[in-house]
This record gives C-alpha cells, structure tokens and sequence, in this order.
C-alpha cells in the first residue's frame, strides 16, 4: 500500500491507491483544514515535497482552485489528489 509522509507532523500512514491525501489523513485521525471536498474552497492546500509523480492528475478544477490561490507549482490540494504511490506532503495552514 502506498505511504504518505506528513510534514511537519511527522507522521507516516498507509492507504489503499487511489485514495485521496484528504480522505487518508482523516481515516487516520489526522485533521486537515477543509471547507469542502471538491476542489473548490482551496483551503487544503498541501506542498508535495517528493513523490509527486505518484499522485493523480490535476483536474480543471483542481488547477482553476490552485491558479485563484496563487499556489505554487509543487501544490495541491489534498481532497483532489489521490495517492498512487509513496509521497511527501507538507501541509500549509493559514496564518489566521
């Protein structure tokens, strides 16, 4: 089963391909600041630090979201992208 490291959390979990950084961190208790789960709210944007080859492609939506946001080119956001190998993500909460 593919592995997602969690930074800074330093967490490790593993979850069945083809599910979502999202859905796989809330599985396993982790809470990731999200205001809906179809790629359009932009508040769950994470930094792939390694792996990101192992994630699904980017939807109009998903790249529509992260243009709005002014992300930068090695971010995603985590309900959208799913997890098809091992990968690095860094999670970026607001300063509020």
């Amino acid at each position: 089963m593919p592995k997602i490291t969690l930074i800074p959390l330093n967490r490790v979990i593993e979850v069945a391909a083809g599910t979502t950084i999202l859905v796989g961190a809330t599985r396993q208790g982790i809470a990731i600041t999200h205001d809906c789960t179809e790629g359009i709210c932009g508040t769950d944007i994470a930094r792939i630090t390694a792996g990101a080859e192992n994630l699904s492609a980017k939807t109009e939506t998903e790249d529509i979201t992260l243009e709005t946001m002014d992300a930068g080119p090695d971010d995603r956001l985590c309900c959208m992208a799913k997890v098809l190998g091992d990968v690095t993500v860094e999670i970026i909460e607001e300063d509020g």
